[in-house]
C-alpha cells in the first residue's frame, strides 16, 4: 500500500482518555473530510511523552479504527535503540502498513551511526521502514547531501518523511527518490510547494485538525485551480499561526479540535493545557477566520 499511495496523511493528535473511542471518533472525522492516512504518534502526537506499553495500545486502537480505510505509519521513535525495535516489532505485528522512526535525538549522531540505525529497524521490521527527519525535535540539522546518503546506502529502506522545513532538500528527495521509494512532506507550509514538485504524500500537522482545508488544497491542485491552491495554503498558514501563539502547542491543537465537535481530551503531561485567556484567544480568532 505504502508504495503506490498518494494523498493526505494526517499527523495524527493522541487521545489521552478512552483510547479506543476517542481513536475511533478521531478517525472518522479525518475520512469523512477527504483525509486518506494517519501518522500515528509522530510529533504531533506527543509520542516521546507516552510510556512504550501505552504507545502500543494507540497503535493497535489507529490500526483497528482506520482498518482497511487508509494507510497507517506507526512512529517508533525513541531515544534508546531497545525501545525502537520494541515498537516496530510490535508495530509490525497489528497490521500497520508501515512504521517510521525520528532521527535519533538529544545527541547529534553522524551519518555511520545513522544508517547503522536504520538497518537494524529495517532488519527488526516485517513493514516497510521509513527515515523521519525533523530538525527541530531531533535537535541537529543533518545535510541534504548526508540525507540521501542515508537513504542510498541503508538497503530496504522504504523512504522517508521530511519535516526540515527546506523546499531545495525536498525537491531534490522527489527528483533522486520519487520514483523509487515514500517521499513524504511534513511541512504544513510547503503542502503546496511539495505538491508543484510531484510530492504524492502530504503528512500535516494541521490537518489533524482542519483535514477539510487540506484536502481541499489538494482537490484544488489537482483540478488545475492553482489560485483556489494558493488561497488555501495561505489560510492553513494563518490558522497554523494562530494555534502556535495560543499556547503550548498539543494543547492548543486539542483545543481546536474540540471547538471542530472532537474532544479527545489534553496534552500529555509536563505539557500544560491553555489557561482560560488562552482558550478564549483561540476561540474568537479562529472563529473570525473559519466563518
Amino acid at each position: 500500500m505504502l508504495d503506490k499511495f498518494s494523498g493526505i496523511v494526517s499527523a495524527s493528535l493522541t487521545p489521552s482518555h478512552d483510547i479506543e473511542a476517542k481513536a475511533s471518533m478521531l478517525v472518522d472525522f479525518h475520512l469523512k473530510h477527504g483525509v486518506n492516512g494517519f501518522f500515528v504518534l509522530g510529533t504531533t502526537g506527543e509520542s516521546v511523552k507516552v510510556k512504550p506499553e501505552l504507545r502500543k495500545k494507540i497503535a493497535e486502537a489507529f490500526v483497528n479504527a482506520v482498518g482497511s480505510n487508509g494507510l497507517v505509519i506507526v512512529h517508533t521513535g525513541a531515544s534508546d535503540m531497545e525501545t525502537v525495535i520494541d515498537l516496530t516489532r510490535h508495530a509490525s505485528k497489528i497490521g500497520a502498513h508501515a512504521v517510521a522512526a525520528v532521527f535519533p535525538f538529544y545527541y547529534r549522531y553522524d551519518l555511520e551511526s545513522l544508517v547503522r540505525f536504520y538497518r537494524k529497524v529495517v532488519e527488526e521490521s516485517s513493514v516497510p521502514v521509513l527515515a523521519y527527519n525533523n530538525p527541530s525535535v531531533q535537535g541537529y540539522m543533518v545535510p541534504p547531501q548526508a540525507v540521501e546518503l542515508l537513504l542510498e546506502k541503508v538497503e530496504g529502506i522504504a523512504g522517508i518523511k521530511d519535516s526540515s522545513g527546506y523546499p531545495e532538500l525536498l525537491l531534490s528527495l522527489s527528483r533522486t527518490f520519487s520514483d523509487r521509494m515514500f517521499i513524504g512532506s511534513g511541512c504544513d507550509e510547503l503542502i503546496l510547494y511539495s505538491l508543484t514538485i510531484g510530492i504524492k504524500a502530504q503528512i500535516s500537522a494541521i490537518a489533524s485538525i482542519f483535514p477539510d482545508l487540506t484536502s481541499a488544497l489538494r482537490k484544488a491542485y489537482q483540478s488545475g485551480n492553482m489560485n483556489e491552491a494558493k488561497a488555501i495554503q495561505h489560510k492553513l498558514n494563518v490558522l497554523k499561526r494562530i494555534v502556535e501563539r495560543c499556547g503550548p502547542f498539543h494543547a492548543a491543537c486539542k483545543h481546536a479540535l474540540r471547538l471542530r465537535g472532537v474532544d479527545i481530551g489534553g496534552p500529555y503531561p509536563p505539557t500544560r493545557d491553555l489557561t482560560a485567556d488562552e482558550a478564549e484567544s483561540l476561540r474568537k480568532s479562529l472563529a473570525q477566520f473559519t466563518r
